[in-house]
């Protein structure tokens, strides 16, 4: 009989993005619908390398991702939002989206390049449980990033976790100052028209 060595677990930052529409029932449209999802496509793997982060797969609505630790998952889900905040100000309004972003430190296990087991399990909870527009991070994302942001993070109350329990306690990180956004929208308008060209 042979017995199968456990896997061994190792320890890296999950990052779940999910968007949806502003207006929901403008994501009717099906075609629509493609469109907003390769922007977002977009906007990701452009910012991915700066960060150091690694695609693990593509979801309906948004991505699975993976960074060496915290900080680098907070920076890119911090500028991922900016992003999309200047996108929606070039787009028409029934292609302006809100993205959630979720993000855990924990352990994974790699197989056949994918990643799986609680670190993963937790960051999508945690991604589900955001508001649209927000960052979501567990207690060992935010202490990994304290003292690195312009203001610390912040725990959330047992109101709004709306009865969820988690092994962990979650915060909410707001983003920087709107003064950070501005170099944001030239770019985002030839990111835009790139992508288009590319289809």
């Amino acid at each position: 009989m042979v017995v199968e060595a456990p896997e061994l677990g190792k320890l890296a930052a999950i990052l779940f993005t999910g968007i949806e529409a502003v207006v929901r029932q403008s994501w009717r449209d099906e075609a629509l619908q493609q469109v907003v999802r390769e922007e977002h496509a977009l906007l990701v793997r452009e910012l991915l390398p700066r960060h150091g982060g690694r695609e693990v797969k593509r979801l309906d609505d948004g991505f699975l991702l993976e960074f060496e630790g915290g900080p680098s998952a907070v920076d890119f889900g911090l500028e991922l939002q900016r992003a999309l905040e200047a996108r929606n100000g070039v787009v028409a309004a029934d292609r302006r989206v809100v993205m959630r972003v979720g993000v855990h430190v924990g352990l994974v296990v790699h197989r056949d390049g994918d990643v799986f087991g609680e670190g993963v399990n937790l960051a999508a909870r945690i991604e589900a449980l955001a508001r649209p527009g927000t960052l979501y991070v567990s207690e060992s994302v935010a202490r990994q990033v304290e003292g690195h942001l312009t203001s610390p993070p912040v725990r959330l109350g047992r109101g709004e976790m709306k009865n969820i329990r988690l092994p962990v306690a979650v915060y909410r990180i707001d983003p920087p100052d709107s003064s950070h956004r501005k170099p944001w929208l030239s770019r985002m308008r030839s990111l835009l028209s790139r992508g288009t060209t590319a289809h």
